[in-house]
């Protein structure tokens, strides 16, 4: 008797034995992985810290942030993002920057991480809000040129600032890298330099609250000559096309561009070539003028100026008595 019962209670501790087992191995197809992580005792990825970099921000450069995250069983983690404005979410903003082009002085940018690893995600984590602070102006071209028949050096700049601030310029002038003029007007004075010793400009940008960096000119001759044109334009065809190769020459050496100030339209002109062409239409009648450029590149335009008449063709006459 003592016997049969102890072969009923193993008997009975298999059935549950297998009951549990079923019980763990059921379910769909898609909670394996999870049962699997439980049954490892996959631990979440955790956010340790993370800030918004390069404060106060500027419109300049895209927002970045720098995350420090931990997994228990040392797992590559990956993270989802969703990027604030002020305390509301911006639509559409889920990757590791945030573009500057909309936003504006004086909001404040945070940022949502969460962290996942293979299995699961962790706890959101969010940054401290930073300022968007003032953008400093920014310099993208500085070029000189020969003005007033070549007695005075004119600076010409290219600048912008995102926060449309009021932007100042100082101007150094240089020759053989020496300061020879410091200050807010634009362009120098060639009397008592040296004509064969180049000039350049350094322009520095500021507005209100912070400066940018500064950018140098192209070196330019104070003994420039400027280029010739000693070609002559045909005279137009009575039909079809106009074509006129433009030829100039530089006494330095300079390399010469050309350029439409004044044409009819379809008129152009190769920037490099010089040649000139022109569809013709039929029903042209009267003058057209032209004004072709030619410039060195030191500031120095020849330029040449012609106009093409076009007479209306008369019927021819009819045989007297018809």
């Amino acid at each position: 008797m003592r016997a049969e019962s102890q072969q009923r209670l193993i008997i009975g501790i298999g059935a549950l034995s297998l009951l549990l087992g079923a019980a763990c191995s059921g379910g769909s197809a898609g909670d394996v992985p999870y049962a699997t992580a439980q049954s490892k005792g996959n631990q979440p990825p955790v956010v340790i810290s993370a800030k918004i970099l390069d404060a106060p921000l500027s419109l300049a450069v895209p927002v970045s942030v720098q995350i420090q995250a931990e997994d228990p069983e040392r797992e590559a983690v990956t993270y989802h993002y969703q990027w604030y404005v002020n305390e509301a979410p911006v639509a559409g903003q889920t990757n590791p920057t945030l573009p500057s082009e909309g936003l504006r002085r004086g909001q404040r940018v945070s940022v949502e991480i969460i962290p996942v690893d293979s299995v699961q995600k962790g706890q959101p984590y969010r940054t401290a809000g930073v300022l968007v602070g003032n953008t400093a102006p920014t310099i993208s071209a500085v070029t000189l040129r020969l003005a007033d028949n070549g007695v005075r050096v004119e600076s010409q700049v290219e600048v912008s600032d995102l926060d449309h601030d009021r932007i100042d310029l100082t101007y150094r002038w240089f020759q053989e890298d020496k300061v020879i003029k410091e200050g807010e007007e634009p362009s120098l004075s060639i009397k008592g330099l040296n004509p064969r010793v180049p000039v350049v400009v350094e322009v520095l940008p500021q507005d209100s609250e912070a400066t940018g960096k500064s950018l140098r000119s192209v070196p330019l001759l104070l003994n420039n000559h400027p280029p010739q044109i000693v070609s002559t334009p045909p005279a137009p065809p009575g039909a079809g096309g106009y074509e006129y190769l433009v030829k100039a020459v530089d006494e330095d050496g300079d390399k010469i561009s050309f350029q439409l100030e004044q044409a009819p339209a379809g008129m152009t002109i190769d920037e490099t070539t010089g040649r000139l062409i022109w569809a013709i239409s039929a029903e042209q009648v009267g003058a057209v003028h032209v004004k072709v450029l030619a410039k060195d590149g030191q500031g120095s335009v020849a330029y040449q100026e012609f106009d093409l008449t076009f007479a209306r063709e008369a019927a021819p006459a009819k045989p007297a008595g018809v």
